[in-house]
Formats: C-alpha cells, sequence, structure tokens
C-alpha cells in the first residue's frame, strides 16, 4: 500500500502529485473470476483500512477425488 502527497496550486486548479512512498506491506487477494472487486476500503476517518487479504493456510489437507477414488 502506498502513499502520495499532494500539492494543490493557490487557485485550487491544479493538483501536483510527490513521490510515493509505501505505507505498510500487504497481501491483498485479487480473483478475476467471482471475486467482490474490492480489496479493500478506508474508514472514515481515514485511519484504518479494512482488507480482504490472501492467507496461506498449510495445516488444511487436500483431498483429490481422481475417478472417484479418494486420494489424500
Amino acid at each position: 500500500m502506498m502513499a502520495v502527497t499532494l500539492r494543490f496550486s493557490s487557485d485550487n486548479q491544479t493538483v501536483e502529485p510527490g513521490a510515493p512512498v509505501p505505507l505498510f506491506l500487504t497481501r491483498v487477494s485479487s480473483t478475476l473470476v467471482g471475486g467482490s472487486g474490492e480489496e479493500y476500503i478506508v474508514s472514515a476517518d481515514g485511519q484504518r483500512f479494512l482488507m480482504n487479504a490472501f492467507t496461506e493456510r498449510a495445516d488444511l489437507p487436500i483431498t483429490l477425488i481422481l475417478n472417484r477414488m479418494v486420494l489424500k
């Protein structure tokens, strides 16, 4: 997640972006099919994020069914 400072002209007609800087590391998930399309939302006060993050779970078993035969 990155942040960019914005500098507005005195008449507020133009804006000049600063250099991007990292806020924190994330593992935001993303799917092309079947996802909600929203990876994160920002709280109303702009101080917190709610993220749909990807996590790996090595403790869950994988079950493969091949020709009606269950392999674990």
